[in-house]
């Protein structure tokens, strides 16, 4: 027998929202490539069902836009770079770094249509980042309090998860699961608030239970409990830390909407940057590609042992209280940001 809304097993105040209130494509900002990608050529790839382009302009400043020639559709990431415009391989049209066409040979001028959309974007250790819409809500994400020059990062590793993005984002509320998922046993009720109104944190402190081997290094190493710290930005840029005591960890997760319903999520690790006179640049990197190591590994593993989760705002219970909160506030951002521009405009 289906269940029917006047039977949920949640309070009205705690009404979970319907699938089609999310977003299929959020607004935030997402990882395009690394910056060395973009150095001597375009590059290109499909994100959200549509091509994105990012290329260098004179100014060595990374550009992101639409991939699909105005005129008849035709990949730009197959084009060159000429000056600051990128040159599309079909038939020449030059596109400046502000989307506009510069230049139709054989033409006096370029017609009023032949614009391509431009992404923000920004460059941070090795990577470039763009926001999937006309201008950012809110500024790239970075651990709070902490200067983005004093770290250092390498190449990301990732992972696709069998389930939504915002059920992917979902565990960072889901209390049930930190033991039975993770091995963590919660030491202190979990604290939950929202430092921006696109972003929900979430705080615990967590004794380490579990018996993978990455959790087995982690206590024989660093220590048996940690201070956890989550940060969802736009629904899909997570911060996260660690605090292990003279120990942290620093790392990002960033998931990218796929077209069949999966997610497609991206590990980024950071560690402070230390005097060459302390460690060495190949020590360095060593941890670094450590807590990557254990990062992915932690990361992966939660997703693959679940199979393929999946929403059901009926199913959800009293228990599930934070996740529910997370979920009204995740279908809320697109109203919400909509606002900000009217506001703006």
């Amino acid at each position: 027998m289906s269940v029917t809304r006047s039977e949920s097993h949640v309070s009205e105040e705690l009404r979970a929202p319907e699938i089609s209130d999310f977003s299929p494509f959020p607004k935030s900002w997402y990882r395009l490539c690394a910056s060395r990608d973009i150095d001597r050529t375009p590059f290109a790839r499909t994100v959200f069902n549509r091509r994105f382009v990012g290329y260098r302009n004179s100014n060595r400043e990374a550009v992101v836009m639409d991939a699909t020639c105005r005129h008849l559709g035709a990949d730009l990431g197959l084009g060159k770079v000429v000056g600051s415009c990128i040159e599309c391989p079909f038939h020449g049209w030059k596109y400046g770094s502000d989307g506009r066409c510069r230049e139709v040979p054989g033409a006096t001028s370029a017609p009023d249509f032949a614009v391509q959309q431009v992404f923000p974007c920004q460059e941070r250790h090795g990577s470039v980042y763009f926001f999937n819409g006309l201008e950012p809500t809110f500024p790239l994400p970075f651990f709070i309090d902490e200067v983005p020059q004093n770290y250092r990062s390498i190449d990301p590793r990732g992972f696709t998860a069998s389930c939504s993005w915002y059920m992917v984002n979902a565990h960072a509320f889901d209390v049930q699961h930190f033991l039975s998922v993770h091995g963590r046993r919660l030491l202190e009720p979990l604290q939950v608030d929202t430092p921006s109104p696109f972003a929900r944190r979430s705080s615990y402190l967590a004794e380490v239970l579990g018996e993978k081997y990455s959790d087995r290094f982690l206590r024989w190493v660093i220590n048996d409990r940690v201070r956890i710290t989550l940060t969802i930005w736009g629904g899909t840029f997570a911060v996260v830390t660690g605090d292990f005591g003279q120990r942290k960890s620093r790392f990002f997760v960033i998931s990218e909407p796929l077209s069949d319903g999966h997610t497609r999520c991206e590990v980024i690790v950071f560690t402070p940057r230390i005097s060459s006179r302390i460690v060495g640049p190949v020590a360095e990197r060593l941890m670094l590609h450590i807590r990557r190591w254990l990062t992915t590994v932690y990361l992966r593993d939660e997703h693959s042992g679940l199979g393929s989760p999946r929403y059901n705002p009926l199913s959800l219970t009293e228990n599930d209280h934070e996740m529910v909160k997370y979920f009204q506030w995740a279908a809320e951002l697109n109203s919400i940001q909509g606002d900000q521009r009217c506001k703006k405009h």
